[in-house]
């Protein structure tokens, strides 16, 4: 008899499970249960979207109708799995076609995060154009309100990425903007002599930013919003407002299965399962580890979530596969101008115990006599005594997000400075530097 694996979240993490476990077996039930009405969405490229720089395919895939004709994956759209009964090996679920208690042999959760919404006074998801962005249906009421309601003004409440990404995009639907954030500077894991160019391209945009300061109320007139009052008494007008203070992970099936979670973290072994075995969970629900310290770390990246993916579809099918972590690698840009890291800050690194220094080098993608070479600026991150890499961080205009994956490589695999010379780098004046960003760093620390 074919075992019966159920996947509850249909998003990039659930339907990327589905589709591994089936090409894994074949003869397997594989079902998918979302409470929405779409499947196989992206959420990183929904800011693009709403600045009508990406079609609408490019956060939304596939359909339900799709995977379940042509991929042989029963998927159900606007079901809602209410909880799990962890002895029985049951879900239960709310739809119009499957609706009670619905058997499973192998569970995947991955049903994503929630915004983190700040206690202030006024806010409600009912008042007009007031907005939060963790989902691909959030992306599609934001470019609606944008595109009839024309708003002149608006207000992005956070200052990491997605905030620092919407601010660019309300900009470029013709929306002033103010951003706010609490903290005394913007994308606060990056560092500050690396930012230095997002800040002059803001101002040269016209965007403000409110640093230091938040938000205590947001004001409104015929349940229309109106202005937010910062914590300085400042009123600012505005006739659009995003919630982009973060997101937390979504536990609500869990909680209302009495599973028990200690300090509201979920928390899984090295293959992905909860306490019970045949229930594994990915994406934005867990804490994973980071590849470094062995700490555990909140990941909320697509491409994690993919990856914990294949891995999950490996252990079902008998594949056994650990999942080794994260090291905070992330890319990111704000018009022309690309950012990265990967692994420890100089800061995070000292914290973590290393005698760490840092350098900074170039990496380039053209000889240095072209007018238009390309690249930027890498602050590499090392420990002392070790002679290894612990982290790199860079800002440029091209090629950013390819050379920081080089250093991740490098402290993925453990590699001395010593192992990074011996790699057979590719070169030529029109592709890249005689001295890749790593060779430049081995020169300078032990040559």
């Amino acid at each position: 008899m074919s075992k019966r694996i159920v996947i509850v979240g249909g998003g990039a993490g659930g339907m990327t499970t589905a589709t591994q476990v089936k090409k894994r077996m074949p003869d397997a039930e594989v079902v998918v249960f979302e409470k929405t009405q779409y499947v196989s969405w992206a959420g990183c490229p929904t800011p693009y979207y709403i600045a009508n720089e990406l079609p609408q395919k490019s956060v939304l895939h596939q359909t339900a109708e799709y995977f379940t004709n042509e991929r042989g994956i029963s998927t159900y759209i606007n079901h809602s799995v209410e909880r799990i009964d962890f002895e029985k090996n049951e879900i239960i679920v709310s739809g119009d076609e499957i609706n009670g208690n619905y058997k499973y042999d192998e569970l995947v959760l991955s049903v994503g995060n929630n915004s983190f919404i700040p206690p202030v006074k006024g806010y409600s998801e009912e008042v007009e154009g007031v907005f939060k962005l963790s989902h691909v249906t959030d992306a599609f009421k934001i470019k609606k309100y944008i595109d009839e309601k024309k708003p002149a003004k608006g207000v992005i409440i956070g200052g990491g990425f997605i905030g620092v990404e919407m601010a660019e995009t309300f900009q470029k639907r013709g929306i002033k903007t103010d951003l706010v954030e609490m903290e005394s500077e913007i994308l606060p894991k990056f560092d500050f002599n690396l930012k230095k160019s997002i800040i002059k391209k803001a101002k040269e945009k016209e965007i403000n930013f409110n640093l230091g300061k938040y938000v205590v109320e947001i004001k409104k007139e015929n349940n229309k919003v109106k202005s937010i009052v910062l914590n300085t008494g400042e009123e600012i007008e505005t006739n659009i407002i995003l919630m982009s203070v973060g997101v937390r992970p979504n536990l609500e099936i869990l909680n209302n299965s009495n599973y028990e979670l200690k300090d509201n973290i979920l928390r899984v072994n090295d293959y992905l399962q909860m306490n019970y075995k045949n229930v594994y969970a990915i994406g934005d629900m867990i804490f994973t580890k980071n590849k470094l310290t062995g700490e555990e770390v909140y990941a909320p990246f697509g491409d994690v979530a993919d990856k914990q993916a294949i891995i999950v579809a490996k252990n079902i099918a008998g594949q056994k596969r650990k999942y080794k972590g994260v090291m905070g690698t992330f890319a990111s840009s704000f018009y022309d101008i690309k950012i990265a890291k990967t692994g420890f800050s100089i800061n995070e690194a000292k914290k973590a115990g290393f005698e760490a220094k840092s350098i900074t080098v170039s990496g380039i993608t053209k000889a240095l006599s072209f007018k238009e070479k390309g690249g930027g600026k890498m602050e590499i991150v090392y420990d002392v005594k070790l002679k290894k890499i612990l982290g790199a961080a860079m800002v440029g205009n091209e090629a950013i997000a390819q050379f920081i994956d080089q250093v991740a490589i490098v402290i993925s695999n453990d590699l001395s400075l010593e192992d990074i010379f011996d790699v057979d780098y590719a070169y030529s004046p029109t592709n890249s530097s005689v001295w890749n960003p790593l060779l430049t760093a081995y020169r300078k620390l032990i040559e």
